[in-house]
């Protein structure tokens, strides 16, 4: 998908949750675009001429897809277009052996990591994308990385990614943001939202493939092995 180095005027659907949610929705408004936030955090939105506030606030419940369907399709009909689609992936580390771990919990973290960014996308690609095109960006919100679940879903979210990404050019573009194991909270945090308008506006290079992993080189992505 072609796109100018600006979001102005373009139409951003944000779902999911995580603390980089208002940073990501101020960075996305300094640049010209419309914002919907879409999830739990939407019901406590402040009004979008606060900062870091979004255009459109659509309330969710955790993991429901029929709900998440619905402000899709709120954001085609209020805006009348959507370029692109933000989820932020806000499945948090748990450390312990599997024999130790409470399925739940597993299925609870696949759920955010997988089966709802695969909605999301699902819906407004036939909404919207699959004759407009688009993009769709997975942002994993928690940085810490050790052996249990969260490298579960880190190594599902990738495959999705990668797949999708095959599945959906050229028409839509699909990558994913997840941190290296050595970068800090805050400086994943800071580096993150200038990524993503950077993969929003095409100024990264195609060559790296989809998923991104921001190292301390945050202008410098690397692709994840």
């Amino acid at each position: 998908m072609e796109r100018e180095s600006s979001l102005s005027g373009r139409v951003v659907l944000l779902t999911g949750e995580g603390d980089v949610a208002a940073a990501v929705t101020g960075r996305l408004r300094s640049h010209g675009a419309r914002v919907a936030l879409a999830g739990p955090a939407a019901a406590s939105a402040p009004l979008a001429a606060a900062p870091g506030a979004p255009d459109l606030a659509l309330p969710c419940g955790h993991g429901d897809l029929a709900e998440l369907g619905r402000a899709v399709d709120t954001v085609i009909e209020s805006f009348g277009r959507l370029d692109h689609l933000v989820h932020l992936v806000g499945s948090r580390p748990q450390a312990g052996l599997l024999m130790e771990l409470d399925p739940l919990a597993l299925r609870d973290v696949l759920d955010r990591a997988l089966v709802t960014p695969l909605a999301c996308v699902q819906r407004a690609y036939w909404r919207w994308m699959a004759a407009h095109g688009g993009s769709v960006v997975h942002v994993l919100v928690h940085t810490a990385r050790r052996d249990g679940p969260q490298d579960t879903a880190l190594a599902g979210l990738t495959e999705l990614t990668e797949w999708l990404a095959a599945e959906l050019a050229p028409r839509v573009d699909v990558h994913a943001i997840v941190p290296s194991p050595s970068l800090t909270p805050g400086a994943y945090r800071a580096g993150v939202t200038d990524v993503l308008c950077d993969l929003l506006t095409r100024r990264m290079n195609p060559a790296q493939g989809p998923v991104l992993v921001l190292s301390e080189e945050l202008t410098c992505p690397s692709r994840a092995a």
